[in-house]
């Protein structure tokens, strides 16, 4: 019995083993055996996944950790940071300065890298890592930047001492002070820099402020929880001081002037450490008198020090810097005053700092990343998530207005900071083989975690290391694998389209990668750091992803295209025989041309490639002979109903629906267990008859004679050739069931 049946549509890309045998599964329906080097279309067919052009190398030749900066839609940058080092990408160009490409030291050396996380705002980006201060990356020009830890004037602070037996003693209210503990050790040698807070035990002799009372210049009052000095004697009258900073005289009527010292907490700023009980501090906010003459133990040390680590997440969110996960407190996420990202004075009103400790009644696993999503702050931590919004509906997060919602026992792993194209985290689980999305339940009002990659899920295998995503143009997240494969996944909810595909990069290992906006605004660019063997020796090159070649992109000239990998544009004036690409010196690389592909030609010591004839434009690069798009078990119809289990075969015709395709070839697969897999000629679709029409890219429906042996699996192979643009929308197999 002979039938054709059709599969129009590839959009969710290579699926897993487990699903094979589910032919009533959407995903099956439009999926593939194998999609490797080829990006499923969110319109159903599959293209060749573009290649890589060569930007550079490394500072170094060192592996790269890459940062976007995204300053305005015309204004966007790579940053390429290496051990202690960083350089500066724009539009694919290295920025110099008096000729040598312009370079800044860093604090982050190779260990560091992996674990940087960032956040922008406007020319400023702030960075973590957990092992160093929080830094303060600034951009004044393209060659002109500078980076320093934060100074941090008012906190956070860890939890307030409550032993009441361990007390500090200040030897002065201002200047540089010793600081002596008593009844245990307070300081240690990592409390150099770190912030105190000194708060009176008891107030002694400085009294609330009074109505109608004669002060006497230099009298210390308190009023509203803040400590005022009077500046100018006089009568108190009945107007109490609320200022928050400077001299002011209550009202126009008042003899009496009051100087704000402080809010009542003392700040100091260690700059020594003598032994467990002394220090040395610089004040920074006024210490009151009773602490002075008597000490306290209302003291709490900086929550950020070397002595108990620092923050290694970090967000912005409702106008807040939110900063968690330090090794002294995993689970704990500060929040700086609103519209402040440095201050982070604690108190109750709205816009105060604040911090929050997340309790755990099973697991204490650390604070791995912060997201902001639509429907408030995202944690991940460890194997759970949370989600961080007003507990007040249309409210703001605040010090007294914050709700703490659990999610669900899935969450990312270290330094795998979520991507929220639309809001809802997509994020690398802890055990690094699955990628989830929080995504929002009404009816339980809260965000539950669903796995992207159960249909492909054979792909987490891999380990998922990072994952960012090229919005505009193209709804594409990008992965890299712990092996240093790229993996693409195809993501629109909107048509209801989920597709996977691993792409590697014709041998290189991709140790980082980044998105921004191109020039134009039009498209995300993705940038990668590769490692790659070149001649022998390892080699880290910038690269990027080029353009998928589509008509529907706006692409037109197929010899534009490029799908070779570490690959450079070249063009010859007058025409010629010979290409130079000296970063892959003693490589074999294909080259495409308006003359078609030439492949496996060797580049020569000094950069040179020698073709066959002349040309007057060349794409150079490696060509990965990986890259194989394979369709699931073609089904045959059968009088019975199922043809698994039965024999069957190609029957000479195979339609193939093409798009914007100047070179392929197909093949028929047919495979029983345990018996040797057949498979016929790779045949080319396109018959050209002139030579220059190898590379006129054609749309519309061919066929091919492709007959298989009886087998009890057939399939169709799709694989790409050289350098040249292949996009197919459907395929329509003869297949005839021959019996048991």
């Amino acid at each position: 019995m002979l039938t054709s049946p059709p599969q129009v549509a590839f959009s969710s890309g290579e699926i897993a083993p487990s699903l094979y045998a589910r032919s009533d599964y959407q995903r099956t329906q439009t999926g593939l055996r194998t999609c490797r080097g080829w990006i499923p279309l969110r319109q159903g067919g599959i293209t060749r996944a573009p290649g890589t052009l060569h930007l550079g190398s490394t500072a170094g030749n060192a592996a790269a950790r890459l940062v976007p900066f995204q300053f305005a839609s015309n204004d966007a940058c790579v940053l390429e940071f290496t051990p202690l080092k960083m350089r500066v990408w724009r539009y694919g160009a290295l920025v110099e300065t008096g000729g040598s490409p312009y370079e800044l030291t860093t604090p982050f050396d190779a260990a560091d890298l992996p674990n940087l996380q960032f956040v922008q705002s406007a020319d400023v980006i702030y960075i973590v890592d957990g092992a160093h201060p929080m830094q303060r990356l600034s951009r004044f020009a393209l060659d002109g930047w500078t980076i320093a830890a934060v100074s941090f004037t008012t906190g956070p602070f860890r939890v307030e001492n409550s032993n009441t037996d361990i007390t500090i003693t200040p030897s002065a209210a201002t200047g540089t002070v010793t600081l002596t503990a008593s009844g245990g050790d307070v300081f240690e040698a990592g409390h150099v820099g770190s912030l105190f807070q000194l708060q009176p035990a008891d107030w002694g002799d400085v009294s609330r402020w009074r109505v109608d009372y004669a002060y006497p210049i230099d009298t210390l009052v308190r009023y509203d929880g803040n400590l005022y000095r009077v500046a100018t004697d006089g009568n108190s009258l009945g107007n109490p001081p609320i200022h928050l900073e400077g001299t002011e005289k209550p009202n126009i009527d008042s003899t009496v002037e009051y100087t704000f010292v402080s809010d009542g907490r003392a700040i100091v700023q260690i700059t020594a450490v003598a032994s467990g009980t002394s220090a040395t501090a610089t004040v920074l906010t006024e210490i009151p008198k009773p602490i002075v003459d008597d000490g306290t133990y209302r003291w709490a040390e900086g929550a950020w020090s070397a002595a108990r680590g620092y923050p290694s997440s970090i967000e912005i969110y409702e106008e807040r810097l939110f900063a968690a996960g330090t090794p002294s407190d995993p689970r704990t996420f500060w929040a700086s005053v609103a519209g402040a990202f440095t201050e982070f004075s604690p108190g109750t009103l709205a816009d105060d700092s604040f911090a929050f400790a997340i309790g755990g009644s099973q697991s204490r696993n650390a604070i791995s990343w912060l997201k902001a999503g639509a429907t408030g702050l995202h944690i991940g931590a460890g194997s759970e998530a949370y989600t961080v919004r007003a507990a007040t509906t249309n409210g703001t997060i605040g010090p007294t207005n914050i709700r703490i919602i659990p999610n669900g026992t899935e969450a990312a792993a270290r330094a795998a900071t979520p991507i929220a194209p639309d809001g809802r985290p997509i994020f690398i689980s802890a055990d690094g083989r699955r990628v989830l999305e929080l995504q929002y339940s009404l009816e339980e009002d809260r965000n539950r975690p669903v796995e992207l990659s159960l249909p492909s899920e054979h792909l987490g295998n891999e380990g998922f290391a990072e994952i960012v995503w090229q919005g505009a143009g193209y709804r594409l997240a990008w992965l890299r694998a712990d092996s240093g494969i790229l993996i693409a996944m195809v993501y629109d909810p909107a048509e209801d389209v989920l597709g996977w595909a691993p792409v590697p990069v014709a041998g290189g290992e991709v140790q980082s990668l980044c998105v921004t906006l191109d020039a134009t605004t039009a498209r995300g660019v993705l940038t990668l750091c590769v490692k790659r063997s070149v001649d022998g020796s390892d080699a880290y090159f910038i690269e990027q992803l080029a353009d998928p070649f589509l008509s529907s992109h706006g692409q037109t000239t197929a010899t534009d295209a490029c799908l070779l990998y570490a690959a450079k544009r070249l063009t010859n004036d007058p025409e010629a025989n010979t290409v130079s690409v000296p970063h892959l010196a003693g490589e074999t690389v294909s080259v495409w041309t308006e003359a078609g592909t030439f492949s496996d030609l060797t580049v020569a010591g000094d950069g040179t490639v020698t073709l066959p004839q002349t040309v007057a434009s060349a794409v150079v690069g490696l060509f990965d002979a990986t890259h194989v798009a394979e369709t699931l078990d073609i089904p045959a119809a059968t009088q019975a109903g199922d043809s698994r289990g039965r024999f069957k075969r190609l029957s000479n015709s195979v339609g193939v629906l093409l798009l914007d395709t100047c070179d392929l070839r197909l093949r028929g697969v047919g495979r029983s267990l345990n018996r040797p897999t057949e498979q016929t000629a790779l045949l080319n679709p396109i018959e050209a008859p002139i030579m220059d029409e190898l590379v006129v890219p054609r749309t519309g429906l061919t066929d091919l004679p492709l007959t298989t042996g009886q087998a009890r699996e057939q399939f169709i192979q799709i694989r790409p050739v050289g350098g040249a643009p292949a996009t197919v929308t459907g395929l329509i197999a003869e297949i005839r069931e021959v019996g048991v």
